[in-house]
């Protein structure tokens, strides 16, 4: 008998750690390493699916795209393993800057997209705000000195005319381009 239940506990140690390994595995397909948000394979997964809600249920929906200002002179200054610390304080202040219900994605290099459900415009443009506050109020602390780093947001939210998300999404970049343009620091709405 106690044979049959040492098998039996070294077979479920066995099952568990498979288990953790598959789990791990899992959250490196859908999780950027770095900052711990859905890399832009889930995170569009995720999108379609709020998308496609808001569309049925004429509900709203909002989209901010944002990035990183003069990122690359910082490379260039600092290097990249303080430009990962960077990249890592922006995301700690954007999570803890936005609702449980948003989707947040890491989309490049320097730049992170966000959607908003149930979120109307007016809401929106106040969480780019304390967003953009967040980021750029507070020097990044890292192992050289801290770093001061701007934001560049753009906002769209979902309307009649919006045929689907690759269009929110065009919209929110075109509008975080022209903040990149217009000195950086700032929120555009397309």
């Amino acid at each position: 008998m106690l044979k049959d239940e040492d098998e039996e506990k070294e077979r479920l140690k066995s099952e568990l750690k498979e288990l953790r390994n598959r789990m791990v595995e899992y959250e490196e397909l859908v999780i950027d390493r770095l900052t711990g948000f859905h890399n832009i394979r889930h995170f569009f997964v995720l999108a379609e699916h709020e998308f496609s809600r808001a569309l049925r249920y004429q509900r709203s929906l909002s989209f901010i795209m944002l990035s990183l200002d003069n990122l690359k002179q910082i490379k260039k200054t600092y290097g990249d393993e303080i430009v990962n610390q960077i990249l890592i304080t922006v995301a700690e202040r954007l999570r803890a800057k936005v609702r449980s219900v948003d989707i947040l994605g890491r989309y490049g290099d320097e730049v992170f997209v966000l959607l908003l459900p149930e979120a109307n415009f007016s809401d929106s443009r106040k969480i780019a705000e304390r967003i953009r506050k967040a980021v750029g109020e507070t020097p990044a602390p890292t192992e050289s000195e801290p770093v001061t780093i701007t934001i560049s947001l753009g906002v769209t939210k979902l309307t009649v005319n919006t045929p689907n998300l690759s269009a929110m999404l065009y919209c929110a970049e075109k509008a975080m381009n022209v903040a990149r343009e217009k000195g950086g620091n700032r929120i555009e709405v397309e």
